[in-house]
Protein backbone atom coordinates (compact mmCIF):
# COMPACT_ATOMS: atom_id res chain seq x y z
CA UNK A 1 0.00 0.00 0.00
CA UNK A 2 2.65 2.28 1.22
CA UNK A 3 4.30 1.56 -2.31
CA UNK A 4 1.56 2.50 -4.30
CA UNK A 5 0.91 5.49 -2.56
CA UNK A 6 4.75 6.52 -2.95
CA UNK A 7 4.28 5.46 -7.41
CA UNK A 8 0.99 7.52 -7.07
CA UNK A 9 2.83 11.07 -6.03
CA UNK A 10 5.06 10.25 -7.88
CA UNK A 11 3.25 10.51 -10.95
CA UNK A 12 0.92 13.81 -10.08
CA UNK A 13 4.49 15.44 -9.22
CA UNK A 14 5.40 16.34 -12.16
CA UNK A 15 2.15 17.02 -13.47
CA UNK A 16 1.56 19.26 -10.10
CA UNK A 17 5.03 21.22 -11.13
CA UNK A 18 3.77 21.52 -14.64
CA UNK A 19 0.62 23.12 -13.67
CA UNK A 20 1.84 25.18 -11.29
CA UNK A 21 4.42 26.92 -13.94
CA UNK A 22 2.15 27.37 -16.13
CA UNK A 23 -0.74 29.15 -13.68
CA UNK A 24 2.58 31.16 -12.53
CA UNK A 25 3.37 32.06 -15.82
CA UNK A 26 -0.02 33.22 -16.87
CA UNK A 27 -0.56 36.22 -14.94
CA UNK A 28 2.95 37.71 -16.07
CA UNK A 29 1.89 37.36 -19.44
CA UNK A 30 -1.41 38.61 -18.88
CA UNK A 31 -0.07 41.69 -16.71
CA UNK A 32 -0.94 44.95 -18.13
CA UNK A 33 2.38 47.23 -18.04
CA UNK A 34 2.04 49.98 -15.83
CA UNK A 35 3.57 53.23 -17.27
CA UNK A 36 4.79 56.31 -15.56
CA UNK A 37 4.81 60.15 -16.56
CA UNK A 38 7.89 60.07 -17.95
CA UNK A 39 6.96 57.86 -20.39
CA UNK A 40 3.70 59.58 -21.22
CA UNK A 41 6.47 62.62 -21.78
CA UNK A 42 8.69 60.25 -23.88
CA UNK A 43 5.61 59.20 -26.20
CA UNK A 44 6.04 55.27 -25.04
CA UNK A 45 2.28 55.54 -23.94
CA UNK A 46 0.28 54.96 -26.45
CA UNK A 47 -3.79 56.17 -27.28
CA UNK A 48 -6.53 54.19 -28.59
CA UNK A 49 -7.81 55.13 -31.66
CA UNK A 50 -10.44 52.77 -32.29
CA UNK A 51 -13.29 51.51 -30.67
CA UNK A 52 -14.44 51.85 -26.80
CA UNK A 53 -11.09 52.29 -25.84
CA UNK A 54 -10.81 55.11 -28.40
CA UNK A 55 -14.05 56.66 -27.59
CA UNK A 56 -13.28 56.98 -23.93
CA UNK A 57 -10.02 57.94 -24.32
CA UNK A 58 -11.50 61.14 -26.58
CA UNK A 59 -14.26 61.69 -24.14
CA UNK A 60 -11.69 62.08 -21.05
CA UNK A 61 -9.14 64.26 -23.34
CA UNK A 62 -11.91 66.35 -24.41
CA UNK A 63 -13.39 67.02 -21.11
CA UNK A 64 -9.91 67.74 -19.44
CA UNK A 65 -8.83 69.83 -22.00
CA UNK A 66 -12.55 71.98 -21.83
CA UNK A 67 -12.51 72.04 -17.93
CA UNK A 68 -9.26 73.63 -18.33
CA UNK A 69 -9.47 75.90 -21.23
CA UNK A 70 -12.83 77.10 -20.66
CA UNK A 71 -12.02 78.09 -17.17
CA UNK A 72 -8.58 79.70 -18.76
CA UNK A 73 -10.34 81.97 -21.10
CA UNK A 74 -13.77 82.35 -19.34
CA UNK A 75 -11.65 83.85 -16.21
CA UNK A 76 -9.78 86.14 -18.49
CA UNK A 77 -12.50 87.31 -20.57
CA UNK A 78 -15.02 87.86 -17.66
CA UNK A 79 -12.72 87.95 -14.35
CA UNK A 80 -13.44 85.25 -11.08
CA UNK A 81 -17.60 86.48 -11.54
CA UNK A 82 -17.18 83.74 -14.77
CA UNK A 83 -18.01 81.28 -11.89
CA UNK A 84 -20.73 82.25 -10.65
CA UNK A 85 -22.71 83.32 -13.93
CA UNK A 86 -21.21 81.52 -16.78
CA UNK A 87 -20.78 78.36 -15.75
CA UNK A 88 -23.11 77.12 -17.87
CA UNK A 89 -20.79 77.33 -20.21
CA UNK A 90 -18.69 73.96 -19.21
CA UNK A 91 -21.31 71.42 -20.53
CA UNK A 92 -22.24 73.40 -23.83
CA UNK A 93 -18.61 74.28 -24.42
CA UNK A 94 -17.84 69.96 -24.02
CA UNK A 95 -20.82 69.44 -26.50
CA UNK A 96 -19.78 71.55 -29.18
CA UNK A 97 -15.44 70.66 -29.00
CA UNK A 98 -16.47 66.56 -28.99
CA UNK A 99 -18.64 67.35 -32.24
CA UNK A 100 -15.90 69.74 -33.39
CA UNK A 101 -13.26 67.00 -33.06
CA UNK A 102 -14.95 64.31 -34.41
CA UNK A 103 -16.54 66.10 -37.41
CA UNK A 104 -13.82 68.34 -38.24
CA UNK A 105 -10.20 68.12 -36.28
CA UNK A 106 -9.23 64.57 -36.05
CA UNK A 107 -9.92 64.65 -39.83
CA UNK A 108 -7.24 67.63 -40.47
CA UNK A 109 -5.39 66.08 -37.90
CA UNK A 110 -5.15 62.93 -39.27
CA UNK A 111 -4.92 64.11 -42.63
CA UNK A 112 -1.40 66.50 -41.66
CA UNK A 113 0.12 63.65 -39.26
CA UNK A 114 0.12 60.96 -41.87
CA UNK A 115 1.79 62.71 -44.33
CA UNK A 116 3.99 65.17 -42.93
CA UNK A 117 4.82 64.01 -39.22
CA UNK A 118 4.42 60.48 -38.43
CA UNK A 119 6.28 59.27 -40.87
CA UNK A 120 9.57 61.89 -39.76
CA UNK A 121 9.22 62.03 -36.15
CA UNK A 122 9.24 59.05 -33.17
CA UNK A 123 9.05 59.43 -29.46
CA UNK A 124 9.33 62.50 -27.22
CA UNK A 125 9.03 64.83 -30.62
CA UNK A 126 6.47 62.91 -32.23
CA UNK A 127 4.62 63.73 -28.56
CA UNK A 128 5.20 67.25 -29.11
CA UNK A 129 4.37 67.66 -32.76
CA UNK A 130 1.15 66.06 -32.22
CA UNK A 131 -0.01 67.73 -29.17
CA UNK A 132 0.55 70.80 -30.68
CA UNK A 133 -0.74 70.15 -34.17
CA UNK A 134 -4.59 69.15 -32.60
CA UNK A 135 -4.27 72.18 -29.96
CA UNK A 136 -3.55 74.20 -32.79
CA UNK A 137 -6.68 73.26 -34.45
CA UNK A 138 -9.02 72.75 -31.65
CA UNK A 139 -7.61 76.08 -28.98
CA UNK A 140 -8.46 78.92 -31.42
CA UNK A 141 -11.82 76.88 -32.45
CA UNK A 142 -12.78 76.69 -28.83
CA UNK A 143 -11.11 80.79 -27.93
CA UNK A 144 -13.78 81.82 -30.49
CA UNK A 145 -16.54 79.38 -29.46
CA UNK A 146 -16.10 80.96 -26.23
CA UNK A 147 -15.66 84.48 -26.64
CA UNK A 148 -18.99 84.52 -28.98
CA UNK A 149 -20.85 82.98 -26.15
CA UNK A 150 -19.43 85.35 -23.53
CA UNK A 151 -19.75 88.61 -25.66
CA UNK A 152 -21.80 87.97 -28.42
CA UNK A 153 -20.28 88.78 -31.96
CA UNK A 154 -19.71 92.71 -31.56
CA UNK A 155 -15.88 93.33 -31.09
CA UNK A 156 -15.43 89.66 -31.09
CA UNK A 157 -13.17 89.54 -34.07
CA UNK A 158 -10.57 91.67 -32.53
CA UNK A 159 -10.57 90.05 -28.80
CA UNK A 160 -10.50 86.32 -30.70
CA UNK A 161 -7.09 87.54 -32.69
CA UNK A 162 -5.41 88.95 -29.17
CA UNK A 163 -5.96 86.21 -27.23
CA UNK A 164 -6.28 83.04 -29.51
CA UNK A 165 -1.82 82.83 -29.54
CA UNK A 166 -1.95 82.71 -25.44
CA UNK A 167 -4.72 80.53 -25.71
CA UNK A 168 -2.95 78.27 -27.89
CA UNK A 169 0.17 78.17 -25.98
CA UNK A 170 -1.20 77.64 -22.81
CA UNK A 171 -3.20 74.94 -24.41
CA UNK A 172 0.15 73.25 -25.86
CA UNK A 173 1.08 73.32 -22.35
CA UNK A 174 -1.57 71.63 -20.62
CA UNK A 175 -2.18 69.45 -22.91
CA UNK A 176 1.70 68.11 -22.91
CA UNK A 177 2.18 68.29 -19.01
CA UNK A 178 -1.19 67.76 -17.40
CA UNK A 179 -4.17 66.32 -19.59
CA UNK A 180 -2.75 63.95 -22.01
CA UNK A 181 -0.41 62.30 -19.05
CA UNK A 182 -3.46 62.28 -16.87
CA UNK A 183 -5.91 60.78 -19.11
CA UNK A 184 -3.34 58.66 -20.46
CA UNK A 185 -1.98 57.09 -17.29
CA UNK A 186 -5.58 56.55 -16.11
CA UNK A 187 -6.52 54.44 -19.01
CA UNK A 188 -3.86 52.31 -18.68
CA UNK A 189 -3.18 52.15 -15.14
CA UNK A 190 -6.75 51.90 -14.02
CA UNK A 191 -9.60 51.54 -16.48
CA UNK A 192 -8.21 49.04 -18.78
CA UNK A 193 -7.02 46.55 -16.18
CA UNK A 194 -10.13 47.17 -13.97
CA UNK A 195 -12.45 47.11 -17.10
CA UNK A 196 -11.46 45.38 -19.67
CA UNK A 197 -14.26 44.81 -22.23
CA UNK A 198 -16.34 46.62 -20.80
CA UNK A 199 -15.14 49.67 -21.85
CA UNK A 200 -18.25 50.32 -23.17
CA UNK A 201 -20.62 50.88 -20.48
CA UNK A 202 -17.96 53.18 -18.94
CA UNK A 203 -18.16 55.36 -22.53
CA UNK A 204 -21.84 55.40 -22.03
CA UNK A 205 -21.52 56.62 -18.57
CA UNK A 206 -18.79 59.12 -19.30
CA UNK A 207 -20.80 60.79 -22.18
CA UNK A 208 -23.36 61.66 -19.66
CA UNK A 209 -21.12 62.75 -17.22
CA UNK A 210 -18.86 64.69 -18.38
CA UNK A 211 -21.56 67.19 -20.03
CA UNK A 212 -23.66 67.01 -16.79
CA UNK A 213 -20.47 67.57 -14.25
CA UNK A 214 -20.74 71.46 -14.27
CA UNK A 215 -25.06 71.49 -14.04
CA UNK A 216 -26.00 68.67 -11.37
Amino acid sequence: MKSTDMNKRADQAPTSCALDSASASRPVASRERRYGYLDCLRGAVPAPKDGPGGALFLLLMVGGMVTIMTTFNGVRHSGISFFLTSHWLYPLSYCIAVALKLGFANRVAGFIAGRWIRPHLRGAALNVAMAALNVSIMAPLMCAVVTLLLQGPDGALAVIAAEAPLSVAVAIAVNLLVVGPTVRLLYHNVILPATGVRLVGIVQRAATTWAGIFTG
